[in-house]
């Protein structure tokens, strides 16, 4: 599904950026929230919307939600 993204997470975690990590369901964890409004318009996908969930997805990571097996 991700190709080169994939990559950049794997690499983030090799130089310490992030914990141990899976890199699927962080880039999924990013994409999520954009994905929602799309499907559910109520809510527009906006500057706030795509900085929240960069912010959250690395938040995530570093709180080991998104441990890889």
């Amino acid at each position: 599904m991700f190709g080169v993204e994939v990559v950049q997470v794997t690499r983030a975690v090799e130089r310490g950026a992030l914990p141990r990590t899976d890199p699927g369901e962080l880039l999924k964890a990013v994409v999520a929230p954009v994905c929602f409004r799309l499907v559910f318009p109520d809510e527009p996908v906006d500057g706030t919307t795509a900085d929240r969930a960069v912010d959250v997805a690395p938040a995530a990571a570093h709180a080991r939600a998104l441990s890889a097996p």
